[in-house]
């Protein structure tokens, strides 16, 4: 017998405002994503992971990691949830518990590309390469023949080109804000039976 705690969905409903418990299995989302076959789970999966508590499964799986945020699984969902979000609430709750996977590089460039955004005001690809090769020495040979090409070509371009840094600055303090005071809500509320969220959740798939 399956033992279910429900800590999980509770930290994800407070952060995505999506109830795990709503998913029935019927993998829709699943057959539909398009990175599916190239993790350690499929998104069924982690929703099944998310209903019963299986924060190794869930938290520390690949998969979090290879999704493009394509919403495909969002838009082919009967029940209505928000399964990407769900799986953006899974890797901030990873990164904040320091549940990285050491071997999903993607993880770190997730970060370099907002770092870029925030010193420069949009996205500069070289100094995020060279970063990432400094970062992960293992991959430092990877793409080097494509770069040359780009290069070449003029693809890529050297040097950064200068955004609106200003108005980046004043979005990352919000962002940074609502996120802050989003997280001490979560904290300061008191969680709710276990039995009042999964009952919400069978009502939704009826």
């Amino acid at each position: 017998m399956t033992t279910i705690d429900a800590t999980l969905a509770r930290r994800v409903n407070r952060g995505s405002g999506e109830n795990a418990y709503k998913c029935y299995q019927c993998k829709k989302c699943s057959t539909g994503c398009p990175v599916a076959g190239f993790g350690d789970l499929h998104p069924a999966q982690i929703m099944r992971a998310v209903q019963i508590g299986a924060v190794e499964a869930a938290v520390d799986s690949r998969f979090i990691w290879l999704c493009t945020g394509c919403e495909t699984c969002t838009t082919r969902c009967p029940q209505s949830i928000d399964i990407a979000a769900i799986m953006d609430e899974l890797r901030m709750i990873a990164r904040e518990e320091g549940r990285v996977r050491s071997d999903v590089p993607f993880a770190n460039i997730l970060k370099l590309n907002y770092d870029s955004f925030r010193r420069w005001g949009r996205l500069y690809e070289v100094e995020l390469l060279a970063i990432d090769k400094v970062t992960r020495p293992s991959g430092f040979t990877d793409d080097v023949a494509m770069g040359i090409r780009m290069f070449l070509k003029g693809k890529i371009n050297p040097l950064p080109t200068i955004g609106d840094r200003s108005q980046m600055k004043r979005m990352v303090q919000v962002a940074d804000r609502i996120n802050r005071d989003k997280r001490a809500i979560v904290r300061a509320m008191d969680l709710p039976a276990d039995a009042d969220m999964a009952s919400s959740g069978r009502g939704g798939a009826s």
